[in-house]
């Protein structure tokens, strides 16, 4: 019975080992990697097109270069970062929570005042900047635009989209992180407690280290060439790498390995005591 119990708590782990890193890689590819990288091309297109259409004799390398520092703004990526994590979980959400648009959008630009010069090719001084923020916004509230949007695209969503956004936030969520990292320990301890002598569960785990590195990788590549062949049939060019779940499986393969390798020291190391003794 107990070593029935033991390899359903193995199995446990293995799920729980798989899943975790999983969830992580996912939320990045389709946080970062999708939505963020095509709100950062939708912008870097913006900006460079209003620079093409109000700059004359505009070098390549000059438009290169202020290219790659939109691309590269940390202050850019923050916004995209923050807005693209928000629109999957308000997606999920009856009420949406209050959102401070109109005051990030002014801090970004503000932020990056030379950027807006670069594109407009003149000097901005940030009562200019103001006044045109302003007369964006008068009328209009951002915050409740936004809102009603989100509402908007949660109604004509389909039923099984809405299901599969639903079921994203909810393993992607630091709560189910969290739960399944509780799951695990408690599994663990309760596998030390069924198997003597103390060390053994490391074997367990190392089972369970090596099956789940093996799932880790496998998850990662189909999800990756999943991804890819997306893009393609869309047209775009974002790039989407299983390098971070394969370095993962490694490690933990590695470990795993190491695991069994200690159990079976500590095993020589009692039975050399036992004939000792």
């Amino acid at each position: 019975m107990k070593t029935f119990i033991r390899g359903i708590l193995t199995t446990v782990l293995v799920f729980s080992f798989t899943l975790i890193p999983t969830i992580i890689y996912a939320e990045k590819t389709i946080n970062n990697d999708l939505i963020g990288e095509y709100f950062k091309e939708e912008i870097t297109s913006q900006i460079t097109e209003t620079m093409i259409d109000n700059l004359d004799g505009l070098s390549t390398e000059e438009y290169n270069k202020v290219k790659n520092d939109i691309e590269n703004n940390k202050e850019i990526n923050a916004f995209i970062e923050k807005y693209s994590n928000r629109i999957l979980e308000d997606l999920s959400k009856e009420k949406v929570d209050d959102v401070n648009l109109e005051e990030d959008i002014k801090n970004l630009l503000h932020g990056n005042k030379e950027l807006i010069e670069q594109a407009v090719g003149e000097k901005v001084t940030d009562e200019e900047l103001d006044q045109a923020l302003d007369t964006v916004f008068t009328g209009e509230d951002a915050e409740y635009s936004y809102q009603e949007i989100i509402k908007e695209v949660r109604n004509e969503l389909p039923a099984d989209a809405q299901a599969m956004v639903d079921g994203y936030n909810t393993l992607t969520s630091q709560q189910f992180v969290i739960v399944s990292i509780i799951i695990s320990v408690i599994a663990i301890v309760i596998i030390a407690l069924l198997k003597k002598p103390y060390y053994k569960w490391i074997v367990n785990v190392g089972i369970a280290g090596i099956i789940s590195a093996l799932f880790i990788a496998l998850i990662g590549g189909s999800i990756s060439l999943l991804v890819s062949v997306v893009i393609n049939s869309i047209n775009q060019t974002i790039k989407v790498s299983a390098t971070p779940m394969l370095i993962t499986a490694g490690i933990m393969l590695v470990v795993s390995i190491g695991l069994i390798v200690i159990n079976n020291i500590l095993d020589k190391k009692m039975e050399d005591d036992h004939v000792i003794s």
